[in-house]
This record gives structure tokens, sequence and C-alpha cells, in this order.
């Protein structure tokens, strides 16, 4: 669930719209029709602006804890402004697609991986003996890492499970009573006390495999044979003595350096983005806890123990931690100098087997034109991490139909269309999963429109977790009205769900008002009791009062474009082109007495100027006047 508010009551009293219930699912488009003040009262809520006096409020099933979680995983896309079409588009998209620490920390893995393999391959000087070596004790590098990696993970994992749920038992067990925000800020207090000490463990465990890895670059003395050949009588052997240098681990094990320095930086900036969020949380916290205590008068005495309990949680925490370090050390200083120790002799076995071949003659050289040819191939696969933002980002163009090829190389973005675009990827690349778009629809043309439209189609196809969070306040906006087709919109000062049949039916007066002008209103006189003339039709109609005479509006919904034997009256009208609504199922259409109609038809299709019979139903009308 991308978007899941529930009975939210806002703090303050003011705000227009007093309930919400409210969701919006992954891979979905969620439209919200409002008026002016209640949509700045919506946007309020939904960018965690506005603090909750009852209810529950999640985004991508965590708990709000307040406005700068939002931003993390909330993009609001609202209309441009003249300087922002100035930025160049490229650093724009590159910059956010880079802000993006896993895809920065893949992209310099994989420029170290293809740069030391290309550094590797030159120091080979062609010997595929020598080529094959490197690759056996590279292999065998990456299976003792990833095994060190994957029994550590389990260690952690074990007990982020164990703390996650005394998390929420305690959170819980404490403050269940109290207002929601102290409920959620306590436990995500404590999980950040959780997730800094899980942290420091695996910034223990990737410094001692660091070491590891890098003692393997020492064990120059381990193999005799460099020694010995230097010293050596046989002048030949003396010739060739750089053929016996212990220089074989050197780029693998730079490599492997580069990616655990990689994640030893990422540990570092986690802890101290940790730190930040910590103390603005306990800040917020105590603000909470202190508002909750002043309004109901809570009592010293029962402060005290809340203060009590809440250190006692703190070291319960850092005790099942403690306990927990006595495993880590075994496994720090068992576990794995065991296996390096294992890793160390497959090592210096192979280094002296190569060895054995050089001595026998038996080292193996490749073609020199096919040597040539792979070291041009290895070195185009070095792409520098900007270089392959703008690959990724192309790639991404290709993927969701927009073409960008023009647009990256200019500063100046010619459309708003372009704009939308810019904001949307840039949202993407920075990870977000939930995108709203303002109440600016109606500034778009026709074909941007559609545009805009296919690509969010494209961008649920390759994209399936991102949710598209619509606001409207004109009906023409919508992409998709037909009649059981969900909205959200303002009842009684409450947001609620209900589909579009029912929408139209309840707010056609105000939509004629604002919206269609005189379309949709029929003027009626009353025959007797439920006979009125429509049009010059009689209409029996059984379930509706009527006045003298009056005025109907005919939900457009609600119209049928096939024959209705019973209590339904017939009405001619010629199809009229209209560019008003951006739904291509939604005609116009004008009857002989010159009323102006709009109807929705899936089935049908109708062309300008022919005519069509439309049959209303009592349920058609949705008001009298």
């Amino acid at each position: 669930m991308s978007y899941k508010i529930k009975n939210f009551s806002p703090s303050n009293n003011k705000e227009t719209l007093k309930k919400v219930d409210f969701e919006s699912k992954p891979g979905q488009i969620t439209n919200v029709y409002l008026e002016d003040e209640k949509q700045k009262s919506f946007k309020k809520i939904i960018l965690g602006r506005q603090k909750n006096k009852t209810g529950r409020y999640q985004v991508d099933n965590e708990d709000v804890i307040n406005k700068n979680f939002i931003k993390l995983h909330t993009e609001y896309i609202k209309t441009d402004t003249w300087f922002e079409r100035l930025v160049p588009t490229k650093w724009i998209l590159a910059l956010s697609l880079l802000s993006d620490l896993q895809f920065l920390r893949n992209a310099r893995i994989k420029y170290a991986e293809k740069k030391y393999e290309y550094l590797s391959l030159l120091d080979s000087k062609n010997d595929l003996s020598d080529l094959k070596l490197r690759r056996d004790i590279d292999e065998a590098i990456n299976k003792f890492i990833k095994f060190s990696n994957e029994s550590h993970e389990k260690i952690i994992n074990n007990l982020d499970d164990v703390l996650s749920k005394l998390n929420e038992g305690m959170s819980q067990k404490m403050f269940n009573e109290f207002s929601p925000q102290v409920k959620v800020l306590s436990k995500a207090l404590f999980d950040i006390e959780k997730e800094k000490l899980l942290k420091r463990m695996e910034f223990k465990f990737v410094q001692v495999l660091y070491d590891r890895v890098e003692s393997l670059n020492e064990l120059r003395d381990c193999c005799t044979c460099e020694f010995n050949t230097k010293k050596s009588n046989n002048k030949l052997l003396r010739k060739r003595k750089n053929l016996f240098e212990y220089k074989q681990t050197k780029f693998i094990v730079e490599k492997q350096l580069k990616f655990l320095n990689i994640r030893l930086n990422k540990l570092r900036l986690e802890s101290i983005l940790l730190f930040f969020r910590k103390r603005t949380i306990s800040t917020q916290f105590k603000f909470e806890l202190d508002k909750f205590y002043k309004t109901y008068s809570v009592a010293k005495e029962v402060q005290q123990e809340i203060s009590s309990e809440l250190n006692k949680w703190k070291k319960v925490i850092k005790d099942k931690v403690s306990d927990q370090n006595l495993t880590e050390k075994k496994f720090l200083f068992n576990f794995i100098k065991t296996e390096s120790s294992l890793l160390t002799k497959f090592i210096i076995s192979n280094i002296h087997n190569y060895h054995k071949l050089i001595l026998t003659g038996e080292v193996k050289y490749g073609n020199k034109n096919e040597f040539l040819s792979l070291r041009k191939h290895y070195k185009k696969q070095i792409v520098p991490v900007f270089k392959q933002a703008e690959l990724w980002m192309e790639n991404n163009f290709k993927n969701l139909d927009i073409n960008f090829e023009w647009f990256l190389k200019g500063s100046f973005k010619l459309t708003s269309l372009n704009m939308i675009y810019v904001k949307i990827l840039k949202a993407i690349n920075l990870g977000k999963k939930n995108i709203i778009l303002s109440d600016f629809l109606h500034l778009l043309t026709n074909k941007d429109y559609e545009m805009l439209f296919d690509t969010i189609s494209k961008i649920n196809e390759f994209y399936p977790e991102i949710s598209f969070i619509i606001l409207h306040s004109r009906t023409f906006t919508i992409s998709d009205i037909s009649k059981n087709k969900k909205i959200y919109w303002s009842r009684n000062n409450e947001l609620v769900k209900t589909t579009n049949k029912e929408f139209f039916e309840k707010n056609l007066i105000d939509i004629c008002k604002n919206e269609l002008g005189e379309s949709n209103v029929f003027s009626y006189t009353k025959e007797s009791d439920n006979l009125i003339d429509v049009e010059n039709r009689l209409w029996n109609v059984n379930t509706k009062k009527f006045n003298e005479s009056g005025f109907i509006f005919i939900n457009p919904l609600e119209i049928s474009t096939e024959f209705i034997e019973n209590n339904s009256v017939p009405i001619n009208v010629r199809i009229i082109r209209t560019n008003k609504y951006h739904d291509k199922n939604m005609y116009f259409g004008i009857t002989k007495n010159k009323t102006k109609i709009y109807f929705y038809s899936e089935d049908k299709t109708f062309e300008r100027e022919n005519e069509a019979v439309l049959y209303f139903e009592e349920h058609s009308i949705s008001a009298i006047i």
C-alpha cells in the first residue's frame, strides 16, 4: 500500500476537511476531486504538514513521523517556474540519479570492477596461464567474501527481528492510550537506536573483512620461488625473475578493497544520517509527550514512571546487542580467521603451481591480435559514474517512449509537459514511490494530456511499485470517468470514496454550474401526478415528485444508448464534436429543442453530425429544481 490514511482527523479544527479515509495503491492512478479550499486542506494532510488528532497515517507501509519523512517517499508536482526552465535537464536528472545512494554505489562498484579487470589483463601480458591463475584467485576471494557476508547477515537479521518485535511490543504496551503521534514516534526513536547498534556491528565486520583481504597482498614470503630465482646461479633463470614476482593478487585485491571501502563509506554516511534523524525525532517525541502531559494533566509520578520505562527500554536493547557481541566475536575471530587461512593456502598453492609451469616451460601465451582486441574490449567496459547515469537515463527514456534526445542537449525547456516529465523522472531517480500531480491538467493541450497519460501507463508498466495521485477541480481532466471507476471527493467535509456514477449524481448541479453551463439541464412541465413533458415527449416517472414546471438534471453516466422498454423516454440528438472532456468516451450532442447534453458511452462510438437516440430512465435524474 502506498498511502493509507484511516480515520484521520486534523489537529487544527480550522481545516475544511474534518475526516479523511484515503488509500492509493502501487501501479494505479488515484483521482481526488476537491474545491480549492478543501484541496489546500488535503494537500497539507497528504504532504505531512498537518498532524492527526485521531487515526493512523502510513506511507509505503511505514507510519508517518513528520513532513521530512513524506519528502523522502513522495514527489509533489506543481506548475513550473521560469527559473526551473533555465536549469539544464541533463544536470537535474543526472544529479538526482546520483543522489540515489544505491545507484551511486553500484555505479562506483561497476567502474572499479571493470577498471581493475582491465589493469589485471594488461599486467598478465598475454600469459594465458597467468590470466587463468588471476581468475581462479578472484573467484576464490569472491566466494570467501560472499560466504562471510551471508553468514554475518544471518546474525544481524536474527537480532534485527528480535529488536523490532521488542520495539513494537513496548510502544503498544507503554503508549497505547496516548495520542497516535507519541506511539509512532516512540517506536521510530528506538528503531533508530536499534539501527545505530546494528550499523556499528556491521561496520566492525567489514573492517575485519577489509584487513583479511588486504593481507592477501602480503604473502610474498610464503612462496620462496621469487627469492630463489634472484639468488640462482642460472643466468637464464635470473633474467626471467620478473615472472616469479608475487603480483597476481595486486589488482584483484585492490578491486575488492575498493568494494569494501565503498561499503564502509556507505555505513559511515548512514550512521551520520541516523544521528541527525534521532535528534529530530527525539525533539519531536519530547514535544508530543509534554503536550500530552499538559493536555491531560498527567501527574509527575506517572511522568517519572514513563521516563524510567523508557530508560529500561533502551537498556534492554543494549543488553541484547551486548549478548549478541559474544557470538559476534567468535564469528569475527574464529570463523573468518579459519576461512581466510584456507583462502591463503589456496592462493599460495596456486601461485606456486604457476611458478612450476614457468620452470618447466609449460606456460601458454595467447595470440597477439586476439589480446589487443580483448584489451580494447575491456577498456570500453570502463564507464565513468556520470556516464553510467546518462546511459541509464537514455535507456529509461526509450522504455517510457519519451523522446529526450534534443531535450537533454539543450538547457531551455520549451513546454510545460517537458517540465512534468523531468519532475517525474527526477522522482523515479530519487526512489520515490508516490507521485502527486497538483491541479494543473486543465492547462495542458489535448495532445500534451494524451502524451502525459501514455507515459504514466508506461511508468506503471516498468515501475509497478509507483502510484500516482492526481488532484482535480474539474471533471473533464479525469482520464477515466466510466461509471464504476472510483474517485475521492468531499461530502459533508469528509473525504469519501465512491463510484464516478454516484459522484456525478451527488454533484451534478455544481458541475453543471461551474463546468457544463446549461448542458444536461432539461426543462419540464407537469401533465399529471407522475407524467411530465420533456422535449415534447411524455415521460412516466413513478418515484419522483415534480412541481408544475421546472428543470431536471440528467446524469451523463446514467444515459443509455440502447432501447429500454419500461419507463424510459427517448431523446433524439445530433452529435457535435467537443474537446472538453479528455475521456474520449464522453460525447456531446444537441437536441431538436437546442438543449445541450453530455453522455457517456463505452460500447458504441458516435461520429460528428450523426443522429443518435438516447434513453433516460428514472435513475438518470440527479436533481429537480
